[in-house]
């Protein structure tokens, strides 16, 4: 059964996620990390916006006139039923976005043709920075066939075949404005000279300007038409300022700002061009349609005067009555209307399907009008048949005759605005070189910079945390694994300094842990022994002892505190330390609360039970010789091995002499009653055993002591091996009392222990957490 002093604590499993106090007490106590992985970040985007080509952007303003009524002059009835059929602002737009537009700007400028200079990635981008144009830059690093800055090439024309547009194409500059045109796959395509067209299996183009050094290399893309014009696009931007206000910017990215603005100006004046275009288009058809029109008036004209005059001459007809006179009048205006509305009818059907809106609107007005005449007839049906007759050929005369005048009118017209067509828009603002880029954002960069490097340093923290290292925070020891945090100890500067002096030591005596130390010869009496267990000269190197004001032992005697109030539930009052791998520092907790314990006043007796590697005896300056593994043989009696170390009430007991069968001394009958006895003696036993998970030798002693204090150094174990580590003392059934969190880094949680150490320990500490994380 798993025990514990303290409350049911266990190595059960717990997925519960950091909640968001956690998660900010944690990005708080890697503040520094967080600030140092900012910090990259930030300088990278600092390095980014330096080698960043900048992008300048010009604009036009447009405002888009009214339409002008229909070419016939003639305003349809029911206008508002065929609004959508005018052009709007956003078909104009759609407009400016065309091929149409477009094409002729990107052939002009050359856009369809890409032209990169061959560079080192980076050094290339940095060296181009220094460069002038114009001027060549000497090669960095002797690596003359690289651009590295004031490089030209200027292709006036190039044509390829199908099968090469969109390839990347090798252009290598020769000496004497010479050049050579290579394929994807390095094979020659032609030679030429810059000014001078040259032609190849397909392949035709002309350089216009190569500054370059000989052997330096272009890549030459020929985009295909359509991807010309879709790549353009992407660096257009066309929008109306407002809503339904009839005023289009239009906007133009370039490195160059002088390019920018050129070419926005060019974008709005093909744009007018092309609307002039289509009006003067438009107007063409209607003038070919009045032209083809007016031989049919004419002749229609002649044929009711003709008709008229001979009426009158065999009738012998005078002027007509007050009421021929009225009938006259208003059909003329009728038949005037409705010969109009029918023209312009069959000019509709020229552009229009007979179902579409423009056409049935002029059906609806020919109805209501030869209604309305049929109407007009009516009321005149009582005159008589020759007034009558003679009345028609008069309105037929004078409306033949309006509508030709009309139509010659318009012709004349016509022939006027096709030679003065305006596009229906104008340029309110032309577009002037800019002075400022607009990419990158310098600000909108660096913020973005900052952001990045707190994500990344935060996704940092939290993989070292759980993944990359070992367990780092003693809140997940507690909620996670169930076990009580009793002390949270800081790494100290001191203890590493002394950590160097006990190795000195140990290789002096050639006894350094590992190396196997030297066994009781076999005529060797305890007397002897005794004598090499001599103390030596040197003071004990334990951080209590030697520096009592460090925080590290400030955390101890906290440690102490809790050891003492749960000791009513120690049986025997021995208390086994004890780590999962090596290196957690079980051997400095156990020395140091064995020096604290002692401090006030207790009968404390510190016992090395490592026999494989214990190394306690160097702590207080003695050898290993003469201790436990000498006391479980038979040969010797605790009493007669246990030392003094120079600290009033602490007593030790070395691990002796390194035997081949530890465990199976630790399981002896011997190891029991010797544990009872000294737990009646002294006031407090501190056992310091091997690491668990190396060997069984701490499961053996786990089972006997009263309390087993787990040691964990902060980054070193990882989940799994705490996991293991506890379900190893659950199956020797110990009474696990707690945890204590070694050599833990200074962060902004833990400066709780500043409070009573003064100003000068907290710059100590803060360089011994320094020196820690290094």
């Amino acid at each position: 059964m798993f025990r514990s002093t303290t409350g049911p604590f266990g190595a059960g499993e717990d997925h519960r996620q950091l909640s968001l106090r956690e998660l900010l007490v944690l990005m708080r106590d890697h503040v520094g990390e967080l600030a140092v992985v900012t910090g990259i970040a930030v300088v990278l985007a600092i390095g980014w916006l330096f080698i960043a080509t900048p992008l300048y952007s010009a604009d036009v303003l447009m405002r888009i006139d009214p339409p002008e009524p229909n070419a016939l002059g003639i305003a349809l009835q029911n206008q508002d039923a065929v609004a959508p059929a005018i052009p709007s602002t956003a078909a104009e737009i759609t407009v400016m976005h065309s091929r149409s537009v477009l094409q002729p700007v990107i052939e002009h400028y050359g856009f369809g043709v890409t032209v990169t200079p061959r560079a080192i990635p980076l050094l290339g981008a940095i060296a181009e920075k220094f460069a002038r144009p114009g001027k060549l830059s000497p090669p960095w690093l002797g690596l003359d066939t690289f651009a590295w800055g004031g490089e030209q090439l200027r292709i006036g024309s190039i044509t390829v075949p199908q099968n090469l547009e969109e390839e990347t194409l090798q252009l290598i500059a020769l000496d004497g404005g010479r050049y050579e045109l290579r394929g994807p796959s390095g094979e020659h395509l032609l030679s030429g000279t810059v000014g001078k067209p040259v032609s190849s299996d397909g392949i035709s183009m002309t350089v216009d300007r190569l500054l370059a050094r000989p052997g330096t290399r272009f890549e030459v893309i020929r985009w295909n038409s359509l991807e010309a014009i879709a790549r353009f696009a992407r660096e257009v931007r066309i929008a109306e300022k407002g809503k339904d206000t009839g005023i289009i910017t239009i906007s133009y990215l370039n490195a160059s700002p002088a390019l920018a603005a050129e070419v926005a100006n060019a974008l709005a004046r093909q744009y007018i061009a092309a609307a002039v275009a289509a009006r003067q288009r438009d107007d063409t058809q209607t003038l070919q349609f009045i032209n083809g029109e007016l031989p049919r008036l004419r002749t229609e004209l002649a044929r009711t005067e003709e008709a008229l005059n001979a009426f009158r001459k065999s009738s012998q007809s005078l002027q007509p009555t007050s009421e021929a006179q009225t009938y006259l009048q208003g059909g003329i205006e009728l038949q005037r209307q409705i010969a109009t509305v029918q023209l312009q009818r069959t000019q509709l059907l020229q552009r229009f399907q007979p179902d579409s809106v423009w056409v049935r609107n002029t059906d609806m007005q020919l109805a209501q009008l030869n209604a309305a005449k049929a109407t007009f007839d009516a009321r005149f049906s009582n005159m008589s048949t020759s007034e009558r007759s003679n009345v028609d050929l008069a309105r037929d005369a004078r409306v033949s005759e309006a509508i030709y005048l009309a139509m010659v009118n318009k012709a004349e017209q016509l022939t006027v605005r096709r030679a003065s067509t305006t596009a229906g828009v104008n340029i309110v603002d032309s577009a002037f070189r800019p002075h400022q880029p607009v990419k990158p954002d310098r600000l909108l960069v660096i913020s973005a910079g900052v952001g990045i490097g707190l994500f990344a340093g935060a996704f940092l923290v939290f993989i070292r945390r759980h993944v990359m290292t070992g367990v780092t925070d003693p809140r997940y020891v507690e909620h996670t694994m169930r076990v009580p945090v009793i002390g949270e100890v800081l790494f100290s500067a001191q203890q590493a300094r002394l950590d160097r002096e006990i190795s000195a030591v140990a290789r002096r005596t050639g006894s350094l842990p590992g190396s196997g130390a030297t066994k009781l010869s076999s005529g060797q009496s305890p007397d002897q022994a005794a004598g090499l267990m001599r103390p030596a000269q040197d003071a004990p190197r334990v951080l209590a002892a030697r520096f009592p004001k460090d925080v590290t032992v400030e955390a101890l005697r906290d440690v102490r505190t809790t050891l003492n109030l749960g000791l009513t539930h120690v049986p025997g009052n021995v208390v086994m330390c004890t780590g999962p791998t090596p290196a957690a520092g079980k051997s400095f907790v156990a020395a140091n609360l064995a020096v604290l314990q002692a401090e006030i006043g207790s009968r404390v007796l510190l016992i090395d039970a490592d026999m494989r590697r214990g190394r306690l005896a160097y702590f207080f300056g003695q050898l290993n010789r003469g201790g436990l593994s000498d006391v479980l043989i038979g040969d010797t009696e605790p009493s007669d091995v246990i030392r003094s170390v120079g600290v009033p009430g602490l007593s030790f007991l070395s691990c002796g002499s390194y035997p081949d069968n530890p465990a199976e001394l630790l399981m002896k009958r011997r190891f029991k009653d010797m544990l009872t006895r000294l737990g009646e003696e002294y006031d407090l036993v501190i056992i310091d055993t091997p690491p668990l998970l190396s060997v069984t030798d701490a499961s053996i002693v786990a089972s006997e002591a009263g309390a087993t204090v787990l040691v964990l150094r902060s980054g070193q174990q990882t989940e799994y091996e705490i996991s293991e580590t506890l379900k190893k003392l659950e199956r020797a059934e110990a009474r696990l009392f707690g945890a204590i969190f070694n050599a833990m880094p200074v962060r902004a949680g833990n400066r709780a222990y500043h409070y009573a150490m003064g100003y000068k320990t907290l710059e100590l500490v803060e360089e011994a957490g320094e020196a820690h994380t290094a």
